[in-house]
C-alpha cells in the first residue's frame, strides 16, 4: 500500500489480474460446495440470530456441535440492535450475564452496582464473531419454511428444517424448500416464535398454545424466561423471546441479561441430551 498526497493506492499481486471473473466464480462455487455441505447434515439448527440465539451458538459449538444458525435478515443481533426505541444503549444486569459480556469481549459500563450500561451494536457483533470463532456458521437471508419430523403425537421428533431465501418467502412465490438434516432445532426467533408455531398448526394433535408474551415487568420476565427455557418435543428447544411467547412471559424491554443467560443454559440442556442420545 502507497500513500500519495492522502490517497491511498492499492497494488495487487500479478497474479491475481491473471484471474478472469470467471475463474473467481468457480473458485467461489467450489468453496460454497464445500461449505453446504457441512450445513445440510448438522448436530444443531439455531434459529434466529439474536442475543439467545448466538450465545446458544457459541456455547454448543465451544463443545465441539457442528452449529448453523439462520438468519432471515442480512444482520445479526435480532431485535437487540434497536437498543430501546433506536438508541444505541442497552442494558445487562451484573453478575453472570455481565460475565457473558465481558467473556465476549463487550465493554460494559457500570450504571449501579449491579446493572451496566453496552452498546448493542457492539454485543451484537461480538457474540456473532465468538460463535464463529468457536466453529458456527452464520447464514442469514433464510427463512424456515417448515419442519422435518418423524412420528406423530407423543412419538413425534423434529429431525431438521426446510429452509427457503427470506425474499422468496416475502414476494409470496412458490418455490420449494430445501433440507438441512440436524439432531436438534432450537427457536430462538423471538417475538415471533415462529418455528414453534409451524409445529403447532402442522401438529394440531399436540395441542400446542401460544398466548403471546405478557405485559412489562422487568424482574419476573428475566427469571421467568431463563426458568422457562428448554425442550418443547424431543429434538426442538426454545430460548430467548420465544420462551414468553409459549409461556405468557412478561417482556423486558431493552435489558438483555436474560436472553444471554437462556441461550446458554439452552446450550447445556441441547449438549446434555446430544450426548444423552449418543450413548
Amino acid at each position: 500500500m502507497i500513500v500519495i498526497r492522502g490517497y491511498v493506492m492499492l497494488y495487487y499481486p500479478n497474479t491475481l489480474k491473471e484471474l478472469s471473473e470467471g475463474d473467481l466464480a468457480e473458485i467461489y462455487i467450489d468453496h460454497l460446495y464445500s461449505k453446504l455441505k457441512k450445513i445440510v447434515k448438522t448436530d444443531v439448527v439455531i434459529v434466529g440470530a439474536g442475543p439467545a440465539g448466538l450465545t446458544a451458538g457459541w456455547r454448543l459449538a465451544e463443545k465441539g456441535y457442528s452449529v448453523v444458525i439462520l438468519e432471515r435478515m442480512l444482520g445479526v443481533g435480532g431485535g437487540m440492535r434497536g437498543g430501546a426505541m433506536l438508541f444505541p444503549i442497552g442494558l445487562v444486569e451484573g453478575g453472570h450475564a455481565a460475565d457473558i459480556v465481558h467473556e465476549a469481549g463487550v465493554r460494559l459500563i457500570k450504571a449501579t452496582n449491579d446493572l451496566y450500561i453496552v452498546d448493542p451494536t457492539e454485543l451484537s457483533i461480538k457474540l456473532a464473531v465468538k460463535a464463529i470463532d468457536a466453529g458456527a456458521t452464520i447464514w442469514p437471508g433464510v427463512m424456515v419454511e417448515d419442519l422435518i419430523t418423524r412420528g406423530r403425537g407423543k412419538d413425534l421428533t423434529v429431525n431438521g428444517v426446510l429452509i427457503n431465501w427470506t425474499t422468496v418467502y416475502e414476494t409470496g412465490w412458490h418455490v420449494d424448500p430445501f433440507y438441512i438434516w440436524s439432531r436438534a432445532v432450537l427457536d430462538a426467533t423471538g417475538h415471533d416464535a415462529y418455528v414453534v408455531r409451524i409445529l403447532a398448526k402442522r401438529h394440531p394433535e399436540l395441542k400446542l398454545y401460544l398466548p403471546g408474551m405478557s405485559t412489562g415487568n422487568v424482574w419476573i420476565g428475566e427469571e421467568d424466561v431463563i426458568n422457562k427455557t428448554g425442550k418443547i418435543i424431543e429434538g426442538l428447544y426454545v430460548a430467548g423471546m420465544s420462551t414468553a411467547v409459549i409461556h405468557n412471559i412478561n417482556r423486558m424491554g431493552p435489558i438483555f441479561g436474560g436472553m444471554l443467560i437462556s441461550g446458554e443454559r439452552v446450550a447445556e440442556i441441547i449438549a446434555e441430551d446430544l450426548s444423552r442420545l449418543k450413548k
